[in-house]
């Protein structure tokens, strides 16, 4: 048996999960922004409890691994990274786009596309953008930070457009593959682990922030 917990701080969103060989167990998800700092130690605990788990049971922990918010990025990488510095559990990074299109696949094979193209909002009117046919087993690709204008060049009707950004792209965005979630990072995960994805260096990873960190007043 395997034991996975999963972490999406990369956003707005505060979501944790748990999931045994494949199966979610529990999750949850805290959307009021802000609060990654103050309530991701408690919801990891919870998760884990209302699992019927004891963290220290846990095999390995995904974690959202960006590019997204640089603040939380650094909370949710560095939760993992101390919940992995030991050795047990493995921490295994899952590039946040690739879990937003790993969530689409069924949708998109169910829509007869064949590709599928996260968009998550960065900042000064950019967007960070990934595409991966449908059929691709890892949906790893590379990440492009590109102005609105510029994504519209990249979709056709043979794309299924996933991630925070859609509703700026598509009449008709699936809802629920509108947000991240931790339940998206745990199925991507477990698709990585069968493909055969290695882990990470527990003390070594950084997470994908493409961009310097900015200082911006409040208000700007």
């Amino acid at each position: 048996m395997t034991r996975l917990l999963s972490i999406e701080t990369s956003g707005s969103v505060c979501s944790v999960a748990v999931s045994v060989d494949g199966s979610l167990v529990s999750s949850i998800e805290i959307l009021q922004a802000n609060v990654h700092d103050e309530m991701l130690s408690k919801c990891v605990h919870d998760v884990v409890s209302n699992a019927g788990l004891a963290l220290d049971s846990i095999d390995v922990v995904a974690v959202s691994a960006g590019p997204g918010s640089f603040t939380g990025l650094r909370i949710g990488v560095s939760f993992a990274k101390g919940l992995c510095f030991s050795g047990k559990p493995n921490l295994l990074a899952v590039p946040t786009l690739t879990a937003l299109m790993h969530a689409g696949t069924e949708v998109a094979r169910i829509g007869r596309f064949a590709t599928i193209t996260a968009v998550v909002a960065s900042h000064r009117d950019l967007y960070y953008v990934a595409t991966s046919p449908v059929e691709d087993p890892t949906h790893i690709a590379a990440v492009e930070l590109l102005p609105l204008h510029e994504v519209k060049e990249h979709l056709s009707d043979a794309t299924l457009v996933v991630g925070p950004a859609a509703s700026q792209l598509t009449p008709n965005p699936v809802s629920g593959l509108t947000r991240l979630s931790a339940r998206f990072v745990a199925f991507a995960a477990w698709k990585l682990l069968e493909a055969g994805a290695p882990f990470n260096d527990a003390m070594t990873f950084v997470p994908e922030y493409q961009q310097e960190f900015e200082v911006r007043s409040k208000g700007l």
